[in-house]
């Protein structure tokens, strides 16, 4: 009789080097959009989610938008480095940032997945 065990397959093992780099680059980002207003700083971390999950995989790209919605809720929103946030817009774009983010990273994981199953063949 033969046990069978489950192997772990590819895309669930844990990359601990790109996670770190994208939360790394994410966190260097965020502070330089400081002094951007709310409203462009939100695409801006969207789209640096999207690249994270793109070159780097699921890891990298969750690593991203944890980062990305920590430096907007504590740094980018008004008052700078206050955990709270005076304007409601604000506090709605921080829900809109979440949300855009985690889909923006996953479509870059499937991209990134896709780019490493076609270059394995």
């Amino acid at each position: 009789m033969e046990i069978q065990t489950e192997r772990q397959m590819p895309y669930e093992r844990v990359d601990a080097d790109h996670l770190v780099s994208a939360a790394l680059v994410t966190g260097l980002i965020g502070l330089g959009l400081v002094r951007v207003p709310t409203p462009i700083a939100v695409p801006v971390l969207v789209a640096l989610a999207f690249v994270s999950g793109r070159l780097g995989g699921r890891d990298a790209g969750l690593g991203s938008v944890a980062v990305g919605c920590l430096m907007y809720g504590y740094a980018i929103t008004e008052p700078h480095f206050v955990w709270e946030i005076e304007s409601g817009r604000d506090e709605i774009l921080l829900v809109v940032l979440f949300v855009a983010s985690l889909m923006a990273s996953e479509i870059g994981t499937r991209l990134h997945g896709r780019r490493v199953l076609i270059s394995r063949r």
